[in-house]
């Protein structure tokens, strides 16, 4: 080809319109795996740096401000744990920096990109990200304060790790921030429900557990039963998040789509009621009975949207249907396994029932992505032209 002729690319005005692209837009064409994606390359590099010049901030910050709590506290070594120690600091202004960070730049997301995510939303996920920010320094520092045991560091060196910590933590959260999308919000979901609940099987003191069952993580007779119950209540309300933001865009409402309706109340309700098992945990009195009632209406919902899934998705595809009515049928068969065969105890028939129930939950949260944000396919063609022309 010489280097007067050109291949160009037709895209319909409309696509150009919903994605705010000017004729003098700095586009970026990236082909991976089969796939043109176009990009904008200010938006991208306008991230990129606001996400460094993030990093050495917060980094600077943290450090003077770890140095000057060190001081204060006259301590000439820093231990890795305890009070006022590497771990301590670090988890706290990890937690302070990464959070405004995070907060931020989602605003500046849903300004440019997701005018769709409401205040609710954002401070949801906000809080959500600092959860799994917190366990997953809590557990960094658990194995790392395994591997030095009884290490202390000078003030100065202890500084300079405090700050690269809370640094790489705010770099992480902004980076999180600036993809946010359905994909990223489911998961948040998955991460923070299976990282929260592992989490608290390590951390809880009392390796016999299990030979409990599963809410006794969240119950006063363990240790850090609030991160079980955090997880559950945030997962709820992540939950409530993806339901509110799939359904605004499926014009679920009485007078317009009552199926989608019905399904929009359901999900509603699961998250409002998995929150609810995390609110009022498993401990003996008033919030015992509170808790299996909250537990049963979970389990209730779960059958009605099984049960009722082709009436509330007509148009569901044949293989989503009967995955559903599959996982109803497990259902049903864990609890024969449990209840009257006696094969699986109470701990493993609650690991098996929410593993399936969760797993289905994702695929019909995936099935209504396909629904309400369903991929922009447009006809094209590609245009050979010499330059002089064009």
């Amino acid at each position: 080809m010489s280097d007067s002729e050109k291949y160009y690319i037709e895209i319909p005005e409309a696509v150009v319109n919903a994605n705010r692209i000017h004729a003098t837009s700095d586009i970026t064409a990236v082909f991976s795996n089969g796939r043109i994606t176009l990009k904008e390359k200010s938006a991208d590099n306008q991230n990129e740096r606001s996400s460094i010049r993030g990093f050495l901030l917060t980094s600077l910050l943290a450090g003077i401000l770890a140095f000057i709590v060190f001081h204060i506290q006259e301590l000439k070594t820093v231990p890795l744990r305890g009070g006022n120690s590497i771990t301590q600091v670090s988890i706290y202004l990890s937690l302070f920096f990464g959070t405004l960070a995070f907060f931020g730049t989602v605003i500046k997301v849903k300004k440019h990109k997701l005018s769709e995510l409401k205040w609710r939303h954002i401070i949801t996920l906000t809080l959500a990200a600092a959860l799994i920010l917190f366990a997953v320094l809590a557990m960094f520092f658990k194995i790392f304060s395994t591997a030095f045991i009884g290490l202390r560091l000078d003030m100065y060196t202890t500084s300079i790790l405090v700050g690269l910590v809370v640094g790489i933590s705010t770099y992480s959260l902004s980076a999180a921030a600036n993809s946010i999308n359905f994909s990223t919000i489911t998961y948040t979901l998955i991460v923070l429900l299976f990282g929260g609940i592992l989490f608290s099987m390590i951390t809880n003191g009392r390796p016999d557990w299990w030979q409990h069952n599963f809410s006794y993580l969240g119950t006063e007779n363990v240790k850090n039963a609030m991160y079980f119950n955090f997880t559950l209540i945030f997962s709820g309300l992540i939950m409530l998040t993806l339901v509110d933001y799939l359904f605004s865009g499926l014009h679920a409402t009485f007078n317009q789509n009552r199926r989608m309706f019905y399904l929009r109340i359901l999900f509603s309700l699961l998250a409002i009621t998995l929150a609810g098992v995390g609110l009022f945990p498993n401990n003996p009195g008033w919030t015992h009975t509170v808790h299996d009632h909250i537990a049963q209406l979970l389990v209730l919902w779960i059958l009605i949207m099984i049960v009722g899934i082709k009436w509330l998705l007509p148009d569901a595809s044949h293989e989503f249907t009967v995955t559903s009515y599959t996982v109803g049928v497990l259902l049903i068969l864990s609890d024969i396994l449990f209840q009257h065969l006696h094969y699986l105890s109470l701990t493993g028939f609650e690991v098996t029932a929410c593993g399936l129930v969760f797993f289905w939950l994702i695929l019909l949260l995936l099935h209504l992505r396909n629904l309400a944000l369903p991929e922009a396919q447009f006809q094209t063609k590609i245009i050979k032209a010499n330059s002089s022309s064009i």
